[in-house]
């Protein structure tokens, strides 16, 4: 089945994406927040109200406006092909070392299993120091499941409109977002309002100081030049 199959029902919504542990939930819950956007309150967990809704397991009321953080698509993405005209995709880039320090240390083991196991084991383009079954470490993993995943806007970009895409580098919102707020909620034609600036958290923008230094080596040769390739689209998206 389709995990976007009720994305219809919802002509004018926007959805939020990219790797987990990037901002995404954060991002949902400042549109969502907005006037014109009803929020969803069905869990706890963001990412499974938008799945509950968009995979047709529950029925939101259809005359109001909705902003789905999308992350759980994972290997699903191709049915991002299916977005409306009124419809947007707001996808988030985050630096490698950030993400993968927080899904060792700020997630469940399930969380990096799932997403290895969906986005990361056929990046055939690297193998593990150690053979299997010993296989690839938590540290090996996670790289692994965050290149394939932020590498998925390579193929999405050739799936949605140019209009109806916007590459925000989480990064960049934090460190200046009375900037980037504004070019958001214009592409989500929202009203915005100067006050929502106050709302991104920039407390977690340094905790991959922590890493140790052959982490950091193991993060720069597995996943840092997807996230540079993905960077550099993200610019020369802007720049168009």
């Amino acid at each position: 089945m389709s995990l976007l199959q009720r994305l219809p029902r919802y002509p004018r919504c926007v959805l939020v994406a990219g790797c987990q542990r990037s901002g995404t939930t954060m991002l949902t819950r400042v549109l969502a927040g907005a006037p014109g956007f009803a929020r969803l309150k069905l869990t706890r967990d963001d990412e499974l109200d938008a799945a509950l809704a968009l995979a047709g397991f529950i029925d939101l009321p259809d005359d109001r406006r909705y902003c789905f953080q999308t992350t759980f698509l994972n290997e699903c993405f191709p049915d991002y092909r299916t977005l409306g005209p009124g419809q947007r995709l707001i996808w988030v880039l985050r630096n490698p070392y950030s993400v993968v320090y927080s899904m060792l240390y700020n997630w469940r083991r399930f969380g990096l299993n799932q997403l290895y196991a969906t986005c990361g084991v056929d990046s055939t383009a690297w193998r593990p120091r150690l053979p299997w079954p010993l296989g690839p470490s938590r540290l090996e993993k996670a790289c692994l499941a965050y290149r394939g995943k932020i590498g998925q806007i390579l193929s999405i970009r050739h799936l949605v409109p140019a209009t109806q895409l916007l590459v925000v580098d989480y990064d960049m919102l934090i460190a200046s977002p009375g900037d980037w707020l504004p070019r958001i909620f214009g592409f989500a034609e929202a009203d915005y309002d100067a006050a929502y600036a106050r709302l991104i958290q920039r407390d977690s923008a340094n905790k991959a100081d922590r890493l140790s230094s052959a982490a950091r080596r193991r993060i720069e040769q597995i996943a840092l030049p997807t996230y540079r390739e993905c960077s550099a689209l993200a610019a020369g998206l802007r720049a168009a």
